[in-house]
């Protein structure tokens, strides 16, 4: 009669992996708990749309718009009137506020109405957890 082979893990494969597991927690689970690098991310990104919102506007509108950076926020406004560009999804006007931690470099430039920033290439630092830069081209006014 052939042996049957039994099938399944040693107690020393399961305590390792155990080990292994409990290890990866410690240095894994902390991080997740400390939400200011997502904050940080999501406030870039969010100034990015904000500065790519500023171009559009001037090219759609075909009138200047200036973008004005301080360490903790950034708003668009026309540059002829310094009236305030309007959020489409509310009606307020578009600024947005970096989360605690997070901190901009001050600036102020305006795209023309050809959608061009009037000082050369720009750029934007949003600092948080780690430096993340925005560049706008000199030319084209492409943020990235």
């Amino acid at each position: 009669m052939p042996k049957k082979s039994k099938r399944g893990f040693t107690l020393i494969e399961l305590i390792a992996v155990i080990v292994i597991v409990g290890i990866l927690a410690l240095v894994a689970v902390p991080r997740f708990f400390d939400k200011r690098g997502f904050e940080t991310r999501g406030f870039h990104d969010e100034v990015k749309a904000v500065v790519r919102y500023g171009h559009k506007t001037a090219i759609a509108q075909h009138r200047a718009v200036t973008v004005g950076v301080t360490t903790n926020q950034i708003c668009l406004s026309y540059t002829s009137d310094g009236t305030a560009v309007l959020n489409p999804a509310n009606g307020q006007p578009f600024c947005k506020n970096a989360p605690g931690g997070t901190t901009l470099s001050p600036t102020s430039f305006s795209f023309t109405p050809l959608g061009q920033p009037s000082a050369g290439a720009v750029t934007i630092d949003v600092t948080g957890d780690i430096k993340r830069t925005i560049t706008v081209e000199q030319e084209t006014g492409y943020v990235h």
